[in-house]
């Protein structure tokens, strides 16, 4: 189970982003897809990278700070993602 946790939180930090990003941008509701998906992306990127921002990578994943990182992760992965569906699908004028 602690093996979820990361992915769960990363996709809520993207499905919250990714959509408001993509909203500013012009976009419509399709950055709440590729939030999620921007958001477990990120989170995977990093971790592979062995990056960690904030918290302690030995430290146990439901520590807070591991907790807030993986939230951070999944928001920037998210609004990137959320920027590029924001961008895509602009409404044509």
């Amino acid at each position: 189970m602690e093996d979820i946790i990361p992915l769960i939180l990363s996709a809520i930090g993207g499905l919250v982003i990714g959509p408001l990003v993509s909203r500013l941008t012009g976009g419509g509701t399709g950055g709440l897809i590729g939030g999620i998906i921007g958001g477990i992306g990120a989170h995977y990127g990093l971790d592979a990278a062995n990056i960690q921002v904030l918290g302690d990578a030995a430290a146990s994943s439901t520590s807070p700070m591991n907790i807030i990182n993986t939230l951070l992760e999944g928001g920037v992965g998210g609004g990137i993602v959320g920027i590029l569906a924001g961008l895509v699908m602009k409404p044509k004028g």
